[in-house]
């Protein structure tokens, strides 16, 4: 429970800006000094039309606001804080005298979140800043994961169409492909029987005509073959048409649902749930890898070196299609406490970042290299490449959440952040990135887990 105002500025990474709407310079002055001390960031105006320039200018994170002032009074100028693009989301409490109820209900129409009353009380005072500036700082965050889904869903809206569109086309062209073969097939088989009655009675050609025959019927089976696979590709396309249809329709209605104010954790989890069933229908064959890196919360000891070669294992054939060397230099029975397939995630992002980069840098002879051993009570875990480095410009962010140098189809910038998260916070260790001579090199510290 969050219970004095002071421990809510201090707890984020910059002072909470309040403004202190009030006529009465011996109010503002009381109110002033009971929130500086509390380390905010005080404004103050002395009437509505003054406060709402500074609000619209400065942005802060929350009103104080008094009800009777010269000009426009507390209610009206709460009413075009709240007209407004750029205040209306800033809480407002109002803080008088009047303590009826019909004003205070008059004052919570307006849009006000709260209700203080004249003389307040300083506890109370810090309290409700608290409770609000706390609410505030959640709505921002809300804010955030919806307009991230929107620009997930947007993309795999256009992923889903390219597919769809891709799809169609393969089916078209085995379409024609499937006509051209029966129609060869057709022409075999009226030629054939024209040789055979042609060189009926010639016994020296019949030989010959037996092996035509022999070579043809062997193209008409491979034929066969093929224009059986094509026909097998051409259903799985038309049968692939109509989940493809359901989630293009699904992912528009999402969109629909949002504008008409329908979408709720409910509406979210049955889309969620109808299009996973689909995707599961036409992608069984990823079932490995699903399982793989399941999610789970439960901590255990597990050998470094053994989770490390099961990453291997999953990247070695893309490595070696690259041209990717991977080397190997690991010591046995490191064992660590925490999540192994959170751990295994962590060396896979490290390798996929780093090939990513090998491979758009076309360098001649790539290698990366992963070491790991024991130091004075500490698994380090390296892993290295030779693909240049990371520019120095950029060397700072790259444990900053959604920063990524990868087109937004590739990822949103979220490894390395959740990578560090979970080092240091669920594991109690550490990552680091610098240069070599050749390259970018990762380290891991880990504390190692007492052996039983």
């Amino acid at each position: 429970m969050i219970s004095d105002g002071q421990q809510v500025a201090s707890s984020n990474e910059q002072r909470s800006v309040i403004l202190v709407v009030d006529d009465d310079a011996n109010n503002l002055a009381v109110v002033r000094d009971c929130l500086v001390a509390c380390k905010y960031t005080i404004l103050v105006a002395e009437d509505g039309e003054s406060a709402i320039k500074r609000a619209e200018y400065a942005r802060p994170d929350l009103i104080l606001l008094d009800v009777m002032m010269p000009g426009i009074d507390g209610y009206e100028t709460c009413r075009r804080l709240k007209s407004v693009k750029s205040t209306h989301d800033i809480p407002v409490l109002f803080m008088t005298a009047l303590a009826e109820t019909g004003n205070k209900v008059k004052g919570l129409e307006a849009g006000a979140v709260d209700y203080i009353t004249k003389p307040f009380q300083r506890e109370e005072l810090l309290a409700r800043i608290a409770v609000h500036l706390h609410n505030r700082v959640l709505t921002k965050r809300l804010q955030e994961a919806k307009e991230l889904l929107e620009t997930r869903v947007e993309e795999r809206t256009a992923e889903l169409a390219r597919a769809n569109n891709e799809l169609q086309e393969k089916a078209f062209l085995l379409e024609e492909e499937i006509a051209e073969r029966v129609l060869a097939e057709q022409e075999l088989h009226v030629k054939q029987t024209q040789l055979e009655a042609l060189n009926r009675t010639l016994e020296t050609r019949v030989q010959e005509e037996v092996q035509r025959n022999r070579e043809k019927d062997a193209m008409m089976i491979q034929q066969g073959r093929l224009a059986a696979m094509g026909e097998m590709i051409s259903n799985i396309a038309h049968q692939w048409r109509q989940p493809l249809n359901e989630l293009g329709i699904m992912v528009q209605m999402l969109r629909v649902d949002y504008d008409d104010s329908l979408l709720d954790d409910t509406r979210l989890d049955e889309f969620s749930h109808g299009c996973m069933e689909i995707i599961q229908h036409m992608s069984q064959t990823i079932n490995t890898f699903r399982d793989f890196f399941k999610k789970g919360q439960s901590s255990d000891r597990f050998d470094v070196s053994s989770v490390i070669r099961k990453t291997v294992d999953l990247v070695q054939a893309s490595f070696q299609a690259a041209g990717i060397t991977l080397n190997l230099k690991l010591e046995h029975n490191g064992l660590i406490q925490g999540n192994a397939n959170e751990f295994s995630q962590i060396i896979l992002n490290l390798f996929n970042n780093a090939r990513d980069v090998l491979v758009e840098r076309a360098i001649a002879a790539p290698e990366i290299s992963v070491s790991m051993q024991l130091v004075d009570g500490q698994i380090i875990v390296i892993v290295e490449d030779n693909a240049g480095g990371i520019p120095d410009a950029i060397s700072g962010k790259i444990f900053d959440p959604y920063f990524t140098t990868k087109h937004k189809s590739q990822g949103v910038g979220l490894g390395l952040y959740m990578s560090k998260m979970i080092i240091e916070g669920k594991m109690g260790g550490s990552i680091d990135v610098g240069n070599t001579s050749d390259g970018a090199c990762f380290q891991l510290a880990l504390p190692a887990a007492p052996a039983v």
